[in-house]
C-alpha cells in the first residue's frame, strides 16, 4: 500500500474512533425498565432520583421563565430588529453537513456531558458533537453543580474539530425548555408521581410543538397514557390524545410519518419505536365512539355503504335540507331587497347629503313593500352552531377517516391543500352572491366598500385557520356551499312571488332584535273586526333600532291609520 493509501486509511480509523468515543457516554447506568429508549428519555441511576428531580425542576422553571417570545408577532419583531437568529438544528443534521455549516450560527438541544474544563460532549437523537465554551461564556440557569448530565441548549458557531467531527464554539449555554420538562416527566413517572408527570409532560409537549422538537410527540402521548391508565381520567386522556393527533399525526411530503413515539414492547420494560398514528388510533377511537356526534357521522357513513367521503357529502346534503326553511326565508328576504334596489339607490342620490332623511325614507320604503332588511341575518347565525357541532362529530370520527380517500385526497384524516383551495374559492363565490343583495351595500357606499373587502378577507382568514383541519371537514363544508348555491339558484330564479308574504300579510313573531325590527316594519292590527295593516312611524323604527320605547297616541274614533 502506498503512502497516500495509508494516510486515507489512518484518517478513516481516527474518524471511526472519534465517532465511537462520542457515541459512547461515560456515565452511570440507567434505571431498570428503559431499554430501547433514546438517551434524552432515559433517566440514570445516579445521582439519586430525588436529586435529579430537584435539579430538573430548577432548570425547567428557569427555562420556562426565560423562554423567548413565540408566535408570528415575535418573529416579525425579530426580523424588523435585524438581529441575526441562530439556525435551529438537531445534532444529526449537524454531523451530516458539518463542512457546509462551518461558520454558521446554530442552536442545538441535547444532553450536556462535561469532558474537561470548558469542554463537553453534546448528545441528542442518536448523534453527538463537541462543545467548547468561548472565552467568557458562562452557563446560565443550572444548579451549582453545573450543567453536567442535564438538558441544555447551546448557541454558537460551527467549527470542525478533531477527526473532522463537528464542534460548536458556544457563546450561550442555557437549559432546554422542552427537553427539561420531558425528562422531568420521566423522573416523576419513575417516582410514581403521575399527576406531576402528566403536568410536566404536557408542558414539555407545548414547548416542543413551537420548536418542532421530535420528542414532543412522546410527551403528549405519554401524558395521555398516564391519564388513562394511572389516573383513570378518561376526559383528560381524550383531550390529550386528540391534541396529539392534531399536532403530530401529519406526514412528510414523501408520505413518511413526521413524528414517532416509543411504546412498551413487553412486561420487562423494554420499549420500541412506533409512528404516532399507529400508537394513538385505537385508544383515541375507543374514547370517542360512544359520543353522540361520533355516532351521527358513523350512521351517515353506513348509509353511504361504508364510504367515509360519500358519508360526509350525504351529511352535508341532509344538513342543508334540514335548514332549508331558514335558507329559503333568508333568500326570499334577499330577493325582496333586490327588487327595491333601484329605489334605494334613488334615495341615496336624492339624500346623499342628509343621512338622517335617507334613513327615514329607507325605512318607509321597506315598510311600504313589507321588506325586513335584517331578514337575511338570522338564518346565517342559526347555521353556525350547526356547523360547529358537525365539525365536532367529524373530529371525533377522525380515526375512521384515516386512510380513506376521495378523488385526489389520499387521506381524509389529514389536511389537504388543494381541497382547501377549492373551499376558499367557494367561499369567495358565496361572499360575492351575498354581497349582490346586501342591504348595507345599497344604503352606504362606504359599507359597500367594506363588504367588498370582506369578500376576500374572510376566505383568506379561513384558509389560514383551516390549514391543520382534516380534509373530511373541509369536504363537508365545501359540500354545504355547493348545495347552498343550488338552493339559491332555485329560490331566486324558480320560486314564485307567492312564496314571499304579500304586503299586509301577518307574520309570525320572533324574538330578539331581528324579531322586534320585523314586527315594527310589518306589524298587523285588527280593528272593528277587519284586518288592517299598520306600519310603524319613522320615530318608532328609529327608536326600535336604538332600543328605546315611543309612546303612542290614541287613534281618533272610527278611523284607523292605513299602512304604507
Amino acid at each position: 500500500m502506498n503512502a497516500a493509501g495509508t494516510s486515507v486509511t489512518l484518517s478513516l480509523v481516527l474518524l471511526a474512533l472519534g465517532a465511537s468515543f462520542l457515541a459512547t457516554p461515560v456515565c452511570a447506568e440507567p434505571l431498570p425498565g428503559q431499554e430501547g429508549l433514546p438517551p434524552e428519555l432515559t433517566i440514570l441511576a445516579e445521582p439519586p432520583l430525588d436529586d435529579q428531580i430537584d435539579d430538573l425542576e430548577d432548570v425547567a422553571d428557569y427555562a420556562q421563565e426565560n423562554a423567548p417570545e413565540g408566535g408570528i408577532l415575535a418573529g416579525i419583531k425579530k426580523w424588523l430588529s435585524g438581529a441575526k437568529q441562530p439556525r435551529a438544528l438537531n445534532i444529526g443534521d449537524l454531523a451530516g453537513h458539518v463542512a457546509e455549516l462551518k461558520g454558521t450560527q446554530v442552536a442545538v438541544e441535547g444532553i450536556y456531558e462535561v469532558q474537561g474544563e470548558n469542554e463537553a460532549v453534546f448528545r441528542s437523537e442518536g448523534a453527538s458533537c463537541y462543545v467548547a465554551l468561548a472565552g467568557g461564556t458562562q452557563a446560565e440557569g443550572f444548579p451549582k453543580s453545573g450543567p453536567d448530565g442535564l438538558p441544555a441548549r447551546v448557541e454558537g458557531t460551527v467549527e470542525i474539530g478533531e477527526q473532522g467531527l463537528p464542534l460548536i464554539r458556544t457563546q450561550k449555554l442555557t437549559p432546554a425548555i422542552a427537553l427539561s420538562f420531558i425528562r422531568l416527566g420521566r423522573a416523576y413517572e419513575l417516582d410514581e408521581e403521575y399527576d406531576d408527570a402528566v403536568e410536566a409532560y404536557s408542558a414539555g409537549a407545548k414547548a416542543g410543538v413551537l420548536s418542532r422538537y421530535r420528542y414532543a410527540a412522546f410527551a403528549r402521548i405519554h401524558a395521555a397514557e398516564l391519564a388513562l391508565t394511572q389516573l383513570q381520567d378518561k376526559g383528560s386522556a381524550k383531550k390529550l390524545y386528540d391534541r396529539a393527533w392534531t399536532e403530530f399525526a401529519a406526514t412528510q411530503p414523501n408520505g413518511d410519518a413526521a413524528y414517532h413515539t416509543w411504546i412498551r414492547a413487553d412486561d420487562a420494560g423494554s420499549w420500541q419505536k412506533q409512528t404516532v398514528r399507529e400508537t394513538i388510533k385505537e385508544p383515541l377511537d375507543s374514547l370517542k365512539r360512544d359520543g353522540f356526534w361520533y355516532k351521527l357521522v358513523h350512521a351517515f357513513v353506513k348509509i353511504a355503504g361504508g364510504n367515509p367521503a360519500l358519508g360526509v357529502l350525504l351529511l352535508a346534503v341532509v344538513t342543508r335540507l334540514m335548514i332549508y326553511p331558514l335558507t329559503k326565508k333568508q333568500l326570499s328576504s334577499m330577493r325582496a331587497m333586490q327588487k327595491i334596489q333601484p329605489q334605494i339607490k334613488e334615495l341615496q342620490k336624492k339624500y346623499k347629503d342628509n343621512k338622517q332623511k335617507f334613513q327615514e325614507e329607507f325605512w318607509k320604503l321597506c315598510q311600504e313593500h313589507n321588506v325586513n332588511p335584517l331578514g337575511g341575518c338570522l338564518p346565517l347565525l342559526i347555521q353556525m352552531p350547526i356547523l360547529i357541532m358537525i365539525y365536532r362529530g367529524i373530529r371525533d370520527y377522525v380515526v375512521q377517516f384515516d386512510g380513506a380517500s376521495f378523488l385526489w385526497v389520499k387521506n381524509l384524516a389529514l389536511p389537504n391543500m388543494p381541497l382547501l383551495v377549492c373551499y376558499a374559492i367557494s367561499m369567495i363565490a358565496f361572499q360575492k352572491m351575498t354581497q349582490k343583495v346586501n342591504p348595507a351595500a345599497a344604503m352606504d357606499p362606504q359599507q359597500a366598500s367594506q363588504q367588498q373587502m370582506m369578500t376576500y378577507m374572510m376566505p383568506l382568514l379561513f384558509f389560514f385557520m383551516f390549514q391543520s383541519f382534516p380534509a373530511a371537514f373541509i369536504l363537508y363544508w365545501l359540500g354545504t356551499n355547493l348545495v347552498y348555491f343550488g338552493e339559491q339558484y332555485y329560490v331566486l330564479h324558480f320560486a314564485r312571488d307567492k312564496e314571499a308574504p304579500a304586503a299586509g300579510e301577518s307574520r309570525q313573531s320572533s324574538g330578539g332584535m331581528v324579531g322586534a325590527m320585523t314586527r315594527l316594519v310589518s306589524r298587523d292590527k285588527r280593528k272593528d273586526g277587519k284586518q288592517a295593516a299598520k306600519g310603524p312611524s319613522y320615530e318608532e323604527a328609529k327608536a326600535a333600532a336604538q332600543g328605546k320605547k315611543v309612546g303612542k297616541k290614541a287613534p281618533k274614533s272610527g278611523k284607523g291609520r292605513k299602512g304604507g
